[in-house]
């Protein structure tokens, strides 16, 4: 015990840093993310997609609503301490990643991104100021947010002492970061490189009056260009379902186009990686059929029906792949393990049971609505994130 109170001292710096394991749903910690979305609600610039998606996610009604998806009826604590491994791309994965920690009653350990990011200092300045107030100083003494780099040595020493370890990132990351060991009775989950698609039935897309149409085509534009795609809950490929309509399919990437242009600033090395993506992807690929691009902000390719491992191309800042189907089983031969979140369109509930059960699909997590993609809960890539960082005690 005394030398992991000495590590713990030595990488928090905090000579009060405990570990504590409270009842999931802690009202303090309900109150801390509460306060959380407030503070970042009016501190955020204006028409930050990443910051207001969280803001709303952590917002107390949320929360309480998330909390009644669990009836504790035996008894369960947080595990102890859970070690946090954040990808370094993303800007806002890390607290996400932290507040599952906190409602399970975890104390935590977290990795921050190690790219500069205006997301990650405002959502950092906004903790530390949460913490200096005396009704959260349980929660500071017991939660610490740490810059390291793969090859720090402080991972060795964390992951000796967690009782659970998230790992959030490529397969390289993962596989590297699972070589370091920890205690027999920690957990760990990894959140590994995903791929997410989005399926649209073209029937029901064309019975819909203009306004229902442009609703459609913003929320596709919310879950993908936030992030310039790089969210593995962003999707990358359109299957098109049902008899293909050219012209209602050139509808939807214009209108697309045309939003874009006025909500999506595209800078300079952007546009330069976005370019040398497409190119690569052509070379390596050489499957693809007509290619258009609409002006620097949106490129649709169309795809093969013969092409495979499709989980390695990835569109990148308003990059779309295109494939019409007949039907919705045919989808099948383009669903890997690797695939998470599927946004849909026009596709019934009965309609997904039976293509996930009858074809015994592999892949997709996740069946969100086209404009759900970044409403981001406890059930994710297949775990219940926080029923797996509880301890349940039994009682006969």
């Amino acid at each position: 015990m005394s030398s992991k109170k000495n590590i713990l001292t030595q990488i928090t710096r905090n000579k009060n840093f405990s570990i504590n394991a409270r009842k999931p749903f802690d009202e303090n910690v309900i109150d801390f993310i509460s306060d959380f979305s407030n503070e970042i609600r009016r501190s955020s610039k204006k028409n930050n997609y990443d910051l207001m998606y969280l803001s709303l996610w952590c917002s107390r009604k949320k929360i309480n609503e998330l909390k009644k998806d669990y009836y504790f009826s035996q008894i369960r604590l947080g595990r102890g301490l859970i070690f946090h491994i954040c990808p370094s791309n993303v800007p806002t994965n890390f607290i996400y990643s932290f507040f599952f920690g906190l409602l399970s009653g975890n104390s935590n350990i977290v990795k921050i991104p190690s790219n500069t990011f205006y997301e990650k200092n405002l959502i950092l300045k906004v903790i530390n100021n949460l913490f200096k107030k005396k009704k959260y100083s349980n929660l500071k003494n017991s939660n610490f947010f740490i810059n390291l780099e793969r090859e720090d040595k402080k991972i060795d020493q964390v992951s000796s002492i967690c009782d659970g370890r998230l790992i959030w990132g490529g397969d390289k990351t993962i596989n590297e970061i699972r070589k370091k060991w920890i205690p027999e009775r920690a957990i760990e989950m990894t959140f590994s490189d995903r791929y997410s698609i989005s399926i649209i039935d073209i029937k029901k897309l064309k019975k819909l009056k203009i306004l229902r149409k442009q609703k459609i085509i913003r929320n596709f534009f919310y879950d993908t260009y936030i992030m310039n795609q790089l969210a593995c809950n962003s999707p990358h490929f359109v299957f098109w379902i049902g008899k293909i309509d050219k012209k209602l399919i050139n509808y939807f990437w214009e209108e697309l186009y045309h939003f874009s242009i006025k909500h999506y600033d595209i800078r300079e090395k952007i546009t330069v990686n976005k370019y040398t993506k497409m190119i690569k992807n052509i070379i390596d690929y050489k499957k693809f059929g007509n290619i258009k691009r609409y002006d620097n902000n949106l490129y649709v390719i169309d795809i093969k029906k013969n092409i495979s491992n499709i989980e390695n191309l990835r569109g990148f800042a308003g990059t779309f792949f295109q494939l019409n189907l007949s039907r919705l089983d045919q989808l099948k031969s383009y669903v890997s393990k690797k695939c998470q979140t599927a946004t849909y369109f026009g596709i019934s509930k009965k309609d997904f049971q039976k293509f996930i059960l009858e074809n015994e699909v592999e892949g997709i997590d996740r069946i969100v609505p086209i404009g759900n993609s970044f409403d981001i809960n406890q059930l994710w890539d297949g775990y219940d994130i926080i029923s797996n960082l509880t301890r349940l005690v039994n009682y006969e």
